[in-house]
């Protein structure tokens, strides 16, 4: 086992710069919070669930625009509020291809 010492100095100095960025992470994030609470996504499963579906129903619905979706790292997500629309009935508005 390996003991390092660092003095009281160096490590208030440390402490200072890491609060500077996690105040300029916070600053920089403060923006798009509303957005992100306001817009609530469901992955695959959730949406699944939601709907009482299988994951390849919810693909075939995907492909044919009946729900939209957004990738994001090979990852599916679905909007809350198009879910809770289909769910009614109603089908959010299929977008045109050009």
């Amino acid at each position: 086992m390996e003991i390092t010492v660092l003095d009281i100095k160096i490590l208030k100095a440390l402490h200072r710069e890491v609060k500077k960025v996690s105040n300029l992470i916070a600053e920089m994030t403060a923006p798009y919070k509303a957005l992100q609470q306001a817009t609530k996504w469901l992955d695959q499963q959730e949406a699944c669930q939601l709907l009482n579906i299988s994951k390849r129903t919810l693909q075939t619905y995907r492909a044919k625009g009946i729900l939209g979706a957004t990738q994001i790292n090979r990852k599916t997500y679905f909007r809350l509020s198009e879910v809770e629309l289909f769910m009614q009935g109603e089908r959010p508005l299929k977008k045109q291809k050009k």
